[in-house]
């Protein structure tokens, strides 16, 4: 039987030569594997979505056939499926129609080119040709656009052996880090973008003011509370005020005395007068401090009564430190005051005042200028005749542990400049979005709560909860910068690309820098040029590291990955570079790092044509295992 079955092959051998040599292709199909295919780049790759191809084909002398048509339609096989690119006839000196002319005798050249689009599955994947051949008659004419399945119909038509080009599909463009910009409300960010909104947020350090004015009698520099300008219910007011504000007890950080005297009197006069006002003010400030302590320690004796622990002469009140400035005659409060009157000839009095450059002679003018105007002696100078007080003091506030200890256990208990500056007391993330949760359950309508939950989860890698967020503070702040920033990280994370784009323009549009955002974007459009320019202020950059290897200098990509953050996908296209570079230890090095940090990538790398030169590699097997 084994005998029959080997005489049958001979004899269908037999007639396929004499079928092949009676038709004139016998001699194309015998030394087909002189004709030679060089595809570029041995290894495909993606760029932008897009794969490029180019098939150089060299032809023998007197291999072709003048009647001869050659078809050969390249095909990507790949996992998942088989992509067919555009055919390319050859044709013999006789045959009509399209096609590339190759002479019988001297032979020829072809290139090929062709780009097709990328799909996930072609990460491996092989480019192949069989060309299949026939003769044409007389009469035949070649189309443009022949199939190799058009080929195949024809009769007497053969199929050349199958050829494997190129491997692919690198996909190494696609593997951008999402570290994108993302936008806190904080103090910082908000107050850049939004105007208006510096009050809103929280201040270390508050200090309340607190200011009352003591008027004197003229050329006097005793306390007259009396007086009726300070007995004026505005000015007892004011007094009062100062009063009730030292009796808070706040820290406090200043108290400034300022004195003056009116302008109508000698000049030295009234610089000696003001100095005496200025200490006669500090008199009455020190007064009511003491006034203040007997008060605490007459209510210290009262509870020692009932607490024997009591102890009166801890009863302290802080020592304050006053500035003292004597500033002699108002001459501008004097000019003003005139400038606010109604008195009708108020412009012949300044021009009159600013006409004399000697103060003796100003002096001398205003004091005729009280004759004639009743209205200078009864209510412009008397207000100059004061001493200013102004204390300073620091707003009681909750200590930074106070304020940590309440963001998670009562929230309620702080106020939303409270709850935002106690995230900046955590480094913790989860810390983080529990204590935005709280602010949007406590402070609804506030859109920053929203805003700081989407940030923080989609640092935390929770795309459906950022989405909820992020369009609620959306909805709430339309056409705010910073959310419409992080809804364009949020579109990027889930694969919208052109979605991210207009959130980025939108962003953009309204004072955001976007450059390193859209730079990332750009790599994915393999626009690697324009990506480096928009990334160029980053540094130690995992995505930057990405455009580098991709525009060719695997070299300098590995230097920059070399401070950026530790993490799998830093190991992983350290790997890369060190493949690109022939680096082995590099590459096994940092691949045994990335699939430790992320099992995952280890089904990537056994198929990422990247490392296809250590397919067979013992120890790239046993990591990729």
């Amino acid at each position: 039987m084994r005998r029959k079955t080997n005489f049958f092959q001979l004899i269908i051998v037999a007639l396929m030569a004499v079928m092949l040599s009676s038709c004139g292709l016998g001699k194309m199909v015998k030394n087909y594997n002189q004709v030679k295919f060089q595809a570029t780049p041995t290894v495909l790759e993606n760029h932008g979505g897009k794969v490029n191809v180019t098939i150089k084909g060299e032809v023998p002398p007197k291999y072709f056939e003048k009647s001869a048509v050659m078809v050969f339609q390249p095909v990507v096989t790949y996992n998942g499926g088989t992509k067919e690119l555009k055919p390319l006839t050859l044709k013999g000196e006789k045959v009509k129609g399209d096609g590339a002319i190759i002479n019988k005798k001297l032979g020829g050249s072809f290139t090929y080119t062709e780009t097709f689009d990328f799909v996930p599955g072609m990460t491996a994947a092989n480019l192949e040709i069989a060309p299949a051949i026939y003769k044409a008659k007389g009469k035949d004419e070649v189309k443009t656009g022949l199939k190799k399945a058009d080929v195949k119909i024809i009769p007497k038509s053969i199929e050349l052996g199958n050829r494997k080009l190129a491997d692919g599909v690198i996909n190494t463009s696609q593997k951008i880090y999402h570290d994108e910009d993302l936008l806190l409300g904080d103090q910082k960010t908000v107050t850049q973008y939004i105007k208006g909104s510096a009050a809103d947020f929280y201040e270390k350090e508050t200090i309340k003011t607190n200011d009352a004015k003591i008027y004197f009698v003229v050329n006097q520099s005793d306390l007259a509370l009396n007086y009726k300008p300070n007995k004026d219910k505005a000015s007892k007011d004011i007094l009062d005020s100062l009063s009730s504000f030292l009796k808070k007890e706040w820290k406090i950080k200043s108290i400034d005395v300022n004195a003056w005297a009116s302008p109508e009197g000698e000049e030295s006069r009234n610089q000696g007068l003001s100095d005496k006002r200025s200490q006669t003010a500090n008199a009455y400030m020190t007064s009511e401090f003491k006034k203040l302590l007997a008060a605490k320690k007459e209510e210290a004796k009262k509870a020692k009564k009932k607490d024997k622990t009591i102890k009166v002469e801890d009863v302290k009140i802080q020592d304050a430190t006053y500035n003292l400035k004597a500033n002699g005659e108002d001459w501008e409060g004097f000019m003003q005051a005139i400038t606010a009157s109604n008195i009708k000839d108020k412009n012949i009095i300044l021009n009159v005042v600013r006409s004399q450059a000697d103060p003796a002679k100003r002096e001398q003018e205003i004091r005729n200028m009280t004759v004639i105007y009743k209205e200078i002696e009864e209510n412009i100078l008397p207000p100059l005749r004061r001493a200013e007080v102004s204390i300073k003091s620091y707003l009681p506030k909750k200590t930074d542990e106070q304020i940590a200890r309440f963001s998670t256990t009562s929230p309620d208990s702080l106020d939303v400049k409270e709850l935002l500056y106690s995230t900046g007391l955590t480094s913790d993330a989860n810390t983080q979005l529990k204590i935005f949760k709280s602010m949007t359950n406590i402070y609804p309508t506030d859109w920053k709560g929203y805003n700081n939950v989407g940030y923080t989860s989609l640092k935390l890698g929770n795309l459906d909860e950022a989405k909820t967020f992020l369009d609620k503070a959306n909805t709430m702040s339309p056409n705010n910068p910073l959310v419409l920033n992080n809804l364009g990280t949020l579109a990027a994370k889930n694969n919208d690309f052109a979605g991210a784009k207009n959130y980025y323009k939108a962003a953009q549009d309204l004072g955001i820098d976007e450059a390193y955002n859209k730079g990332i974007l750009t790599i994915l459009d393999g626009d690697y040029k324009n990506a480096a320019s928009l990334m160029g202020s980053k540094k130690c950059n995992y995505n930057v590291a990405l455009v580098e290897l991709l525009s060719g200098n695997a070299a300098s990509a590995a230097s920059t990955l070399q401070c950026a953050p530790d993490n799998a996908e830093k190991f992983y296209l350290m790997a890369v570079a060190g493949a690109r570079t022939g680096n082995q230890s590099m590459a096994m090095e940092n691949l045994k790092k990335a699939v430790s940090s992320k099992s995952s990538l280890k089904a990537i790398a056994k198929d990422d044509r990247e490392f296809l030169k250590y397919f067979e590699n013992p120890e790239f097997q046993s990591i990729v295992k």
